[in-house]
């Protein structure tokens, strides 16, 4: 957990430096090891709290009760997490109340709150502030995402979720990629909406293709592809090798719900005496663990089985007693309609205000452009709707300032600042230019417009950057740039378009610098 070069002096532990405790807490909440977690986050906590860091003691708490709920539950989790909430909110501790606030939504989503635990998860997003690893942005986009389709709030939900899919792509996490596409392709398939759910399945089957140990964990969801394009026989395969590979540690409405598939898929393909074995089984799982929502499925599904069987008088009866327990279950719902409104509003309000606060953290405070934030969370949407509009037509380029550092040198760093600021204007005043992003000291994003000719841009921003003039500076500051591009050729992702264009700056600067290389 803590590295050995960070922890000892005069043979008694402690931390060299509060920044590296820190270091680790950030590594630990976005462990995929949740048993390994619990016990890392025990260790920081008791550092932290010889160091009298009780701000970084409440984080570690706060990040071993998430871990610990996921793995086995953590009755009085969102009670001790709204406490550590009241004390972070009095101290104006954004980065803790952002923590205990995606405890808070976690807890809530376990409990079926959908509503509150979207509220608490947007919150949490809009908590922070851009220096937090982009894996647990992607962690926590992925939760909120989920809230806000069990909210029933699609549009919204479905939005995040594209979001979150974009970011976990990007960091190449195919676990965090099952989770948010199975929760999304589910919600798609309740909502009678076809393209949204093709969309997730084929981001399911991409996972597959990359982890294929993963086909196990989600072969519930590929059966229930397949049983909604009605192709029985596939759902049977997936289910039986889901089923080869299933260990004893499943939870109980897992193993349920997969028993329920598998009574469809024989269903399907006209095997009525093993889809009763499987409902017989799914039935035993769910009077056991009082799994009243999968119970009602199955209800349905052997009324289904008794009217192929021609058993109409059974069919008339289980459907009579589906329907009751379905009216229950309706009336339970109605029952918390008022409570689900309010949190609906909630949940509104709090989206507009993390979308004014991303807003603000993914623009660069000195130029006013937007910022490295920005292209890690935006820039493989925008490669992506360039991927899915036909033929490509996207293109990028990183732009450098030559020999900047003699700026910061001669005249000093104000006098430099000036200089990135009128450059940012510039840029985005440039001719084709759509986005621009400062990504470093003295470096620049551009993103063009999709019809753009890159020789026409280059040729215009290499042109507006050298009649700049500087009075104010010194009448003999001359400013020139180089320039590489990329285009966005099929199947290339955002990185694969920012490695071949800081390639191509790479080879502008070796030509000679103040021009620009590109695929042309």
């Amino acid at each position: 957990m803590l590295n050995d070069d960070i922890v000892t002096e005069s043979g008694s532990l402690r931390l060299a430096q509060e920044r590296d405790l820190i270091t680790a807490l950030e590594g630990i909440e976005i462990s995929a090891d949740l048993a390994l977690a619990v016990i890392e986050a025990a260790d920081v906590r008791a550092f932290a709290e010889a160091l009298g860091r009780l701000d970084v003691a409440f984080w570690a708490e706060v990040t071993g009760l998430d871990a610990l709920a996921r793995i086995e539950g953590a009755p009085g989790a969102r009670t001790r997490g709204q406490e550590i909430l009241d004390w972070a909110t009095e101290q104006g501790d954004a980065r803790l109340a952002s923590r205990c606030h995606a405890l808070i939504a976690m807890m809530d989503l376990l409990a079926g709150h959908s509503g509150s635990g979207a509220e608490q998860a947007t919150i949490a997003v809009t908590l922070l502030d851009g220096s937090e690893l982009p894996r647990l942005r992607a962690k926590l986009l992925t939760r909120q995402a989920i809230g806000l389709l069990g909210a029933g709030l699609l549009q919204h939900g479905f939005a995040v979720s594209r979001r979150a899919l974009a970011l976990a792509e990007h960091l190449d996490d195919n676990d965090l990629l099952a989770q948010l596409a199975s929760n999304a392709f589910h919600a798609a398939l309740d909502e009678a909406m076809p393209e949204e759910a093709t969309f997730w399945l084929e981001r399911l089957q991409a996972v597959i293709a990359a982890s294929p140990e993963l086909e196990t964990e989600l072969g519930d969801v590929l059966a229930r592809g397949h049983l909604a394009a009605h192709r029985p026989w596939d759902a049977l395969e997936v289910l039986q090798r889901s089923d080869e590979a299933d260990t004893a540690t499943s939870q109980p409405e897992t193993k349920a719900y997969r028993m329920l598939l598998l009574a469809q898929a024989h269903h399907g393909v006209g095997d009525l005496a093993s889809a009763r074995s499987a409902l017989d089984r799914a039935e035993h799982l769910t009077a056991r663990h009082a799994l009243e929502e999968v119970a009602s499925m199955i209800l349905e599904e052997r009324a289904a089985v008794a009217a192929s069987a021609a058993d109409f008088r059974l069919a008339y009866e289980l459907h009579r007693q589906f329907h009751h327990t379905a009216r229950t279950r309706w009336i339970e719902a109605r029952r918390s309609q008022v409570d689900h409104l309010f949190a609906e509003q909630n949940v509104t309000e709090a989206i507009e205000r993390a979308e004014q606060a991303e807003a603000a953290v993914a623009v660069d405070p000195l130029t006013k452009v937007r910022n490295r934030r920005w292209v890690e969370d935006s820039l493989p949407e925008v490669v992506r709707r360039w991927q899915t509009g036909g033929r490509w037509t996207g293109s990028l380029a990183i732009l450098d300032l030559d020999h900047f550092k003699q700026v910061n040198d001669r005249y000093g760093h104000p006098a430099g600042d000036d200089v990135l600021v009128a450059v940012a204007g510039c840029l985005e005043q440039g001719s084709g230019v759509r986005y621009v992003a400062r990504i470093g000291g003295e470096e620049f994003l551009l993103v063009l417009e999709q019809q753009a000719d890159q020789q026409e841009v280059a040729g215009g921003v290499l042109s507006s950057l050298r009649s700049l003039e500087w009075p104010h500076i010194h009448l003999g500051l001359h400013l020139t740039a180089s320039i590489g591009f990329a285009d966005c050729t099929p199947g290339a992702s955002s990185a694969d378009l920012l490695r071949e264009a800081d390639r191509n700056l790479y080879r502008a600067k070796r030509a000679g610098r103040d021009r620009a290389v590109g695929p042309w």
